[in-house]
């Protein structure tokens, strides 16, 4: 099962079943956010899995599915946590920026909360001031 989240003009958008080859999705109105089956999932989970099977099983179910209409699964979400697990990419991220690296780096591991009110979609622009800030290689 393919699920997404379609721009629709809300903060949490229009959940949508995909179909296996991404071309067709159906909007599921109950639930009608990702955030709303995610918490209620026993019982939203047979009502999605029906609408994928319909798309499965119908090619002429559905509507088209466009990734550029996406927006990101979870469009804000309660919280998120980043653990930094790959110590050499932090090491990498550092040097870039000029700093050092710290030694307990390599033994405690790093953990922060991020932003969490407005994720971009998988196709939308990252909007900078000026592009000679340059666009870190780990997108969050």
């Amino acid at each position: 099962m393919k699920l997404a989240t379609l721009k629709d003009g809300t903060r949490d958008g229009q959940l949508v079943v995909v179909s296996r080859d991404r071309t067709r999705c159906l909007r599921s109105e109950n639930p009608k956010t990702l955030q709303a089956a995610l918490d209620d999932w026993m019982n939203t989970a047979p009502e999605l899995a029906r609408l994928s099977d319909s798309l499965h099983l119908d090619a002429t179910v559905g509507e088209s599915f466009d990734p550029k209409q996406c927006e990101a699964p979870l469009p804000r979400a309660y919280q998120w946590a980043d653990a930094s697990a790959f110590v050499n990419h932090m090491e990498l991220v550092r040097k870039a920026r000029g700093a050092e690296m710290p030694p307990e780096f390599w033994t405690n591991p790093l953990m922060y909360q991020g932003a969490s009110d407005d994720f971009m979609g998988p196709c939308d622009p990252i909007e900078l001031e000026s592009e000679a800030w340059g666009i870190d290689f780990e997108s969050e």
